[in-house]
């Protein structure tokens, strides 16, 4: 047997849904040429509403029964995968959701990389048969998309598709049929726009019921709902990322800013100044001269030099300063050229004994 998609009108004969013989019947009437009597068309009506609420599932049958409940649990797996913070988590999670919402015991989340068909994640339920075998190949194969494959028509298509006899289906990958011992499926793509990016499989081996048009359908309905979700996620990860691009980039133009400035008041305050080289100069403020520390390091640089005396690495600088670790180093640097010294260690000894000078001469 081939596979079967969803048929959007299916007009073959016995096979008309009740409502549309209601409908057809009912406006039948009301066009004819002699119009049918008012306890009639309200006999139509009344079909016609009872019809439409059988498809509804208000009939209250056991098979419109399970697809409701099998809708409320799609619905609440959705949530629970909406609160999954990276796509690869939601990739990770999907195929157990899958199982535990529409009572598959297998479900397979692949991606399409090109023409290639790669499977991902495979969940079993602990009721499925254990096959080693069929785990180790999906984590190592990559399957072509011919032209008579079965997931071509999906990507081609973008509709759901139910496998009843696999063994026997021409259509299908044998290969995977035959070690993962599959004899009946569904899968349907996963469409975050209208770009097929990859696949989810559903079975019921080590089940007695085999997967029919309801499955499909409610596989149909989960796989709509996560491409979706994974369009969001994916969304959602890209504004992250720019935002601590652009965060980062305004700090470091913010702290280039504060720099220029820096040195600007510096240049201002010194222009008329030579200052010695010598480590022993200092002003001490007396006379109205600055102190060497100040004429030598710019106020923020002061700062940097503080916290690495105290002990503070790079990355503790930063947090404290509120700048990036890059903004840092850049400071380090320019604090040793400044004070001629070959390390951090040299540049705390300088500025310790510099600081002494200043508390003498005061």
């Amino acid at each position: 047997m081939t596979a079967t998609t969803p048929p959007l009108v299916d007009d073959r004969a016995g096979d008309v849904p009740s409502f549309v013989l209601e409908r057809d019947q009912l406006a039948g009437g009301l066009r004819s040429d002699t119009p049918a009597s008012a306890p009639a068309l309200a006999a139509s009506i009344r079909g016609l509403d009872s019809a439409m609420h059988r498809l509804r599932g208000g009939d209250g049958t056991p098979d419109a029964q399970r697809r409701m409940r099998t809708l409320v649990a799609i619905n609440e797996a959705i949530g629970r995968l909406q609160g999954l913070g990276t796509i690869a988590e939601l990739i990770e999670a999907a195929p157990e959701e899958l199982c535990r919402s529409c009572g598959f015991s297998r479900a397979m989340i692949s991606r399409v990389r090109g023409s290639m068909w790669v499977p991902e994640v495979l969940y079993a339920s602990p009721e499925a048969p254990q096959i080693d075998s069929f785990a180790a190949y999906v984590d190592e194969v990559e399957i072509p998309l011919e032209h008579l494959l079965l997931e071509t028509d999906l990507v081609r298509r973008r509709v759901p598709v139910l496998v009843a006899d696999a063994p026997n289906d021409n259509r299908t990958f044998s290969e995977l049929i035959s070690i993962a011992e599959v004899t009946s499926y569904a899968a349907a793509p996963i469409m975050p726009t209208r770009r097929v990016i990859g696949f989810f499989h559903v079975d019921r081996n080590g089940h007695d019921r085999p997967v029919d048009a309801t499955d499909r359908d409610n596989l149909w309905a989960f796989a709509e709902h996560f491409g979706l979700l994974f369009e969001r996620a994916i969304l959602v990860e890209r504004l992250e990322r720019q935002r601590a691009e652009i965060h980062t980039t305004l700090m470091d133009a913010a702290e280039v800013i504060n720099e220029l400035c820096d040195e600007e008041l510096a240049l201002a305050r010194n222009e008329h100044l030579v200052v010695p080289r010598g480590a022993g100069w200092v002003g001490g403020g007396h006379g109205g001269r600055p102190s060497a520390l100040s004429s030598l390091l710019s106020a923020r640089e002061r700062e940097v030099l503080e916290l690495v005396a105290s002990g503070a690495t790079n990355t503790a600088v930063a947090e404290q300063l509120v700048i990036s670790q890059g903004t840092v180093k850049s400071h380090v640097k320019r604090i040793l050229r400044k004070l001629h010294v070959a390390n951090r260690a040299e540049a705390v000894a300088r500025y310790l004994q510099l600081l002494r000078l200043e508390q003498d001469e005061r």
